[in-house]
This record gives structure tokens, sequence and C-alpha cells, in this order.
């Protein structure tokens, strides 16, 4: 496999990512940049999830849930998906079907939208 500019962005990214969300200070004021919170005035399906993620870098398991419960399905999906490219560029592994990844797609939309109905509907939605 030779490293291309790509593979070495990609390769690099969850890090970069991880050290972003460490320096990150989860808290419930500041300033909002979902473009849905924005138009509507309430949390979208993901808000909370930065807040999630930079809480369970820290270790907080409990506040990361507290963020956004799905944080730990999307984190081990984003894991398994970098996993899947490394081994994928390494040919290691064959292409995932299209379908395959269809529905796992369709499947985590619609856990945000029922998780984000659950919260709206007994007033749990993080503040906009």
């Amino acid at each position: 496999m030779t490293a291309t500019w790509r593979d070495r962005l990609i390769l690099g990214a969850p890090m970069l990512g991880v050290m972003v969300l460490a320096l990150l200070t989860p808290s419930e004021e500041g300033p909002t940049w979902c473009p849905f919170a924005l138009g509507t005035g309430m949390a979208c399906p993901g808000c909370g999830m930065t807040r999630a993620a930079a809480t369970l870098i820290r270790g907080d398991v409990g506040g990361a849930a507290t963020f956004h419960p799905l944080v730990f399905l999307i984190g081990l999906q984003l894991i398994a998906g970098w996993i899947w490219y490394v081994l994928r560029r390494a040919g290691r592994v064959r292409p995932m079907r299209q379908r395959t990844l269809n529905l796992i797609l369709i499947a985590t939309a619609l856990a945000l939208v029922a998780v984000w109905l659950a919260r709206l509907l007994t007033g749990a939605l993080p503040p906009v």
C-alpha cells in the first residue's frame, strides 16, 4: 500500500479529533453552531453529541450519556469504520456491500430520531 496524503489524513484524523475533543471543556453554555437549532430554536437529533464525546474522552461515562445517550453507538461506529478503512486499504477485507452500509446508516438515523423524540416528549432535550 502506497501512503498518499489522503491515507495519512484518514489515518491521522481520528487522533486529531481525539486531541481536539480532549481540549474542549463540555458545558451547557456557549454558542450554538447547529443550523437546525439556530433555525428552529430547539435541539436537533445530534445535539449534545460533541459534548458527550468530549466528556467520554475524559472518562466520564455517565456524563457522556447525559449529554447524548447514543454517543457510545456513534463512537463504536466511528472506530469500526476507521478500522474497516485501514483493513480495506491493506487488502485484508473485501468492500462492504452497499446494502449493508445503507442498513447501518438508516438504523443509526432512526435511532437518532427515536432518541430525539423520546427526549423531546420527556423535556430532556439539551438547551440551545
